[in-house]
């Protein structure tokens, strides 16, 4: 299940091992200002406890964080409980049946259309924020069935990394093509490299954050034009998945994807580029050092098939409870989370890029050359399909295409693809 930003597959846990569930228990002293119920939320200060589960490095930070929170609504009290990713599934059905939810909860990309049709989330009502000054496609991505049910957060993309001393020893730009990018891994392998690229396979490693990017690119739409049922373009998705398998049948990609030996792989040169997230510099500085990263590791847009350079969109939004007790102090403190001041300062906490277009208008999204690609490709990007059977459906992708990788007929995939999405509906 893919959840965006560093998150794990959720696994088949049991229902009654989650019942012990924390951060449910509260004062009665809930907001009472604004009108959540009635769909607006006026200016006056928050008011009373706010309990909002998080999960990763959002969970960690935003407690404290919330502190600049506090000091413009005083008489309101943020508790954030930190959930592993693995959970969140299990805790918000038990939540939601047991009517013991808090008030907000962060929410995964991918999670928000099972989230809705399992009930539970309240619509986001007017005055928390303007949807204008959100990212496009991120906005878009929390409207289910018309209605939106949660706020962006933050978002994340995917860029190209590549090793910037080999390619100019191999003598080779940035690709900026398919076929670019092609002739960057056969320039990169003939120069020493055992690999031009590395990229995901399989289930496993959420192959559709490219598979998906190569469809769009290709031209390719998932949803018809009212989002409720599947229309693949039955040549744009042959066409990706041929595109996709042909670095592994070319030998030009390893076949066990990215394996244990991603990082390794990369900074040994063994295998020189990959297309992952921004997070990837803190995790390559971890490994080398800061030092190394600046001097052999350069980041670009992704490359273009026929029709765009769409890259994956992920990230995290915020959402409030239908039977939350401080409606009004949760959408109040997502409005302030929503803030481009906040958002920057949110991101040097965390590194969590802005989902509010005007806070990357700023530095150090400006000058940084590493920020300035991803500010250029959050122009050009594609998000999962806001409908509860994406999960399933990104799976039944992720199989077919390992076995078009493995030498099977693109075509053929691409047929059991859209037979599967036409027995599988949206979900809704």
């Amino acid at each position: 299940m893919k959840m965006g930003r560093k998150a794990v597959a959720i696994g088949a846990i049991g229902i009654a091992s989650m019942l012990a569930l924390s951060g449910c228990g509260r004062a009665d002293d809930a907001g009472t200002g604004g009108d959540a119920e009635a769909g607006t939320i006026d200016d006056a200060p928050a008011t009373g406890e706010i309990t909002i589960w998080a999960m990763g490095e959002e969970g960690e930070n935003l407690g404290d964080f919330a502190d600049a929170f506090i000091e413009d609504n005083p008489d309101a009290s943020v508790t954030v409980t930190n959930i592993p990713w693995a959970d969140v599934m299990t805790k918000y059905q038990t939540a939601v049946a047991a009517g013991t939810v808090p008030d907000a909860i962060m929410i995964g990309s991918s999670l928000l259309p099972s989230m809705v049709a399992a009930g539970g989330l309240a619509p986001v009502p007017d005055g928390v924020v303007d949807e204008d000054t959100l990212n496009e496609t991120a906005a878009e991505s929390v409207i289910v069935e018309g209605t939106a049910y949660a706020v962006p957060w933050y978002v994340e993309t995917r860029v190209m990394y590549y090793r910037t001393d080999l390619a100019e020893k191999a003598g080779v730009e940035p690709p900026a093509t398919w076929d670019d990018l092609t002739a960057f891994g056969e320039a990169m392998k003939a120069n020493g490299a055992d690999y031009g690229i590395q990229l995901p396979m399989g289930d496993a490693e959420d192959s559709t954050q490219v598979i998906l990017p190569f469809y769009a690119q290709a031209g390719g739409e998932v949803l018809n034009d009212d989002g409720d049922a599947y229309a693949w373009d039955e040549a744009a998705l042959t066409d990706a998945l041929e595109y996709y398998a042909s670095f592994f049948t070319e030998g030009l990609a390893p076949m066990s994807g990215y394996g244990d030996a991603q990082t390794a792989a990369f900074a040994d040169g063994s295998n020189p580029s990959f297309i992952s997230g921004p997070w990837m510099i803190g995790v390559l500085g971890d490994q080398e050092s800061p030092e190394w990263v600046d001097a052999n590791v350069g980041t670009a847009p992704v490359p273009a098939g026929a029709d765009n350079n769409d890259s994956y969109l992920g990230g995290g939004h915020l959402g409030v409870f239908e039977d939350a007790e401080n409606a009004d102090g949760a959408w109040k403190l997502i409005r302030w989370l929503s803030d481009a001041d906040t958002q920057q300062a949110w991101f040097e906490q965390v590194n969590a890029l802005p989902a509010v277009s005007s806070a990357l208008d700023a530095e150090p999204f400006t000058s940084d050359p590493r920020l300035t690609v991803l500010n250029d490709q959050l122009e050009n990007t594609v998000a999962p399909p806001s409908v509860p059977s994406w999960n399933e459906m990104s799976a039944f992708i992720e199989t077919e295409a390992e076995k078009v990788a493995n030498g099977s007929s693109a075509a053929d995939a691409a047929g059991a693809i859209i037979a599967k999405a036409e027995s599988l509906g949206t979900g809704w």
